[in-house]
């Protein structure tokens, strides 16, 4: 083997770590170019996958047979290679003090090979695999060939980690891009990307002179299912009917969440009025959705009708993506008013969106609320209110303060139907340091008037935008400090998927240096691994409502939130069961361990001084 041989290895190994190969695939042509370009008579590789071999590539196929015989033995020089992280080399197979695999060693001999090296690929204090040479003859392998072959194996481990690097940020990215366009309960599209869409379906809709159509879907008093059975058996009766409507939908319509009950589709590619009009096509849509709708969603031992109103609005002429989803809106609206309680048709053809007597409630329009949402701080119409965190036996520990919007049209408006837009828009931060404000201000107040019976911390909500602004640290101390708080009296909460943003990690850690407590919302449920939540600076983790309901009559359900509690108190964490809504729950979630309850049996959220109010009486 000459020091040519070598180079010409790296250099072909380089060449196809520069271009986008997975580590799988750089692991296969490490075998190719070691068995090219440096002496031996047979390569392999196999990788470490989860503690167990699994076999990738051989050069030949006498070499295959013997690497998977190793691979379904689980023993061989290649697995102690891996089990001991150490290089392991057999001058000959037929010497018995060498060996400890008689039938790894009969395959290698019945093969032709006498010598065998396993060299472990190690990087990051993980073995990532191991590459095996094979030879004909025994007592061959000299010095300066296990050490060429040392640093091949070193150099390809290397490009396998950047790979994997490389192949984890593409995937975090993918699911970062896929959150932010789509719901998380349904995985349907979000509002960003429904009017994207319906913005290019206006746009072919005019060059090829079709039609598209908005059909605006409102399940009828879901509110009722919420309070009767919980918000878990809502969300469960939500992705059921998603799926069945998308079911029902034509592979080019967009079927959207875009917020609560509200669904929206999108036909497009329809014909135009002249050319015999759309509405047969809807009313065929409106049918199918009807009986996707009609079937009975199994709770429990209940089966569960929800009813839906419908309204339909078809593009007339330059008719923008807001007026067709306002129109479809109204129509939807009057639909329920007139007829609610029943899958209905209101078909109608649509120039710009007018308003007047007759239109009861206007749409809610994203691009409306966001030029709204950017009014309602500087308009006062912006609250804070708070729910209770109590220990089970009723005392409280903490509030948690909760955004709302109180809408002039609206109503008040959870801080789910605007949150993302703030986000969006670049509103958030602004309103977030508002609502830090706010808290540490009530925080005082109660602190003055309640003495020992005020909440110990308030919890605040931050979004990834939030804990990455470089302001942060500088807005919360001020806050704290103007109303003669300490940091721990302020409380930071977010959700397991901003873990995946790469500036919240720093963020954290410095908020709970300066003596911020962390928490942690839906555990156990979110983006994260548990071994990802070793990292986090947290003190509090929530049990997410999901899997607290049911917990009280539910075995499978209860083990499940005993297990995610023994994960959490390994890690120091103290544990809140989020969705607490029956005594029922708050037994169950009591007994498996949760330190912490929140939900409406503790307290619904409320004003401050209400709460004042509550906690002197």
């Amino acid at each position: 083997m000459r020091h040519e041989a070598l180079v010409s290895a790296v250099a072909a190994l380089a060449r196809s770590a520069s271009g986008d190969l997975g580590p799988e695939q750089l692991l296969a042509r490490l075998v190719d170019v070691t068995a090219e370009h440096l002496a031996g008579d047979g390569v392999g590789v196999m990788v470490n996958d989860g503690g167990l071999l699994r076999f990738v590539h051989g050069s030949r196929a006498a070499v295959e047979r013997a690497e998977r015989l190793q691979e379904l033995m689980q023993e061989g020089p290649c697995h102690d290679s891996l089990l001991f992280e150490v290089e392991v080399v057999v001058d000959d197979l037929r010497d018995p003090v060498q060996t400890a695999w008689p039938e790894f060693v009969e395959r290698a001999l019945e093969a032709g090979f006498r010598s065998v090296v396993a060299v472990p690929l190690v990087s990051r204090g993980r073995v990532w695999g191991a590459l095996d040479l094979y030879r004909r003859e025994a007592g061959t392998w000299r010095t300066e060939e296990l050490q060429w072959v040392r640093l091949l194996a070193h150099l390809a481990v290397s490009y396998v980690v950047m790979a994997a690097d490389r192949d984890e940020a593409r995937r975090a990215r993918a699911e970062l891009e896929h959150r932010s366009t789509h719901d998380a309960l349904t995985g349907l599209p979000n509002r960003v990307l429904l009017f994207d869409r319906l913005e290019h379906a206006l746009c072919a809709a005019r060059r090829h002179r079709r039609a598209v159509a908005v059909l605006f879907v409102d399940l009828d008093r879901f509110k009722a299912v919420n309070d009767t059975f919980g918000h878990a058996a809502g969300d469960r009766v939500l992705a059921t009917l998603a799926t069945r409507m998308g079911a029902a939908l034509r592979a080019q319509d967009t079927l959207a969440r875009l917020a609560g009950d509200e669904f929206v589709v999108v036909c497009e590619d329809l014909p135009r009025e002249e050319d015999g009009g759309a509405g047969e096509q809807v009313r065929a849509v409106v049918t199918r959705l009807r009986r996707a709708l009609s079937r009975p969603v199994r709770l429990g031992e209940l089966d569960l009708v929800v009813s839906a109103s419908v309204g339909v609005a078809v593009t007339g002429d330059h008719v923008s993506a807001d007026d067709l989803l306002a129109d479809a809106d109204s129509a939807m609206y009057r639909v329920k008013q007139q007829r609610g309680g029943d899958v209905a048709l209101d078909l109608r053809a649509t120039g710009p969106a007018t308003g007047g007597p007759g239109a009861p409630r206007p749409a809610r329009s994203a691009r409306q609320l966001e030029r709204q949402l950017a009014q309602a701080l500087p308009h006062e119409q912006l609250r804070v209110h708070f729910q209770p965190i109590t220990a089970p036996d009723g005392t409280v520990h903490a509030v948690e303060a909760l955004l709302r919007w109180q809408h002039p049209r609206y109503g008040l408006l959870p801080a789910a139907e605007f949150v993302d837009l703030a986000v969006g828009s670049g509103l958030v931060v602004g309103i977030g340091r508002w609502v830090v404000e706010r808290t540490c201000a009530q925080m005082a107040r109660w602190r003055d008037e309640l003495g020992t019976r005020a909440p110990g911390t308030a919890y605040v909500n931050l979004t990834a935008r939030e804990l990455a602004d470089p302001g942060l640290t500088s807005s919360l101390a001020a806050a704290v400090r103007a109303h003669g708080l300490q940091p721990q009296h302020l409380g930071l909460e977010l959700l397991e998927s901003s873990f995946i943003d790469p500036d919240v990690l720093p963020s954290l850690h410095e908020q709970q240096h300066r003596g911020h407590p962390l928490s942690v919302d839906d555990f156990g449920t979110g983006w994260s691994s548990l071994s990802r939540l070793v990292e986090l600076p947290v003190r509090m983790a929530k049990i997410d409502k999901s899997l607290v309901a049911g917990i009280g009559h539910d075995p499978r359900r209860r083990a499940l939130v005993e297990a995610v509690v023994t994960v959490a108190d390994s890690l120091d964490l103290r544990v809140i069961a989020e969705g607490v809504e029956t005594p029922e729950q708050a037994r169950g979630a009591a007994e498996a361990g949760c330190h912490y309850l929140q939900g409406f049996h503790c307290g619904r959220p409320q004003p401050g001084e209400e709460l004042t109010a509550r906690w002197r009486g």
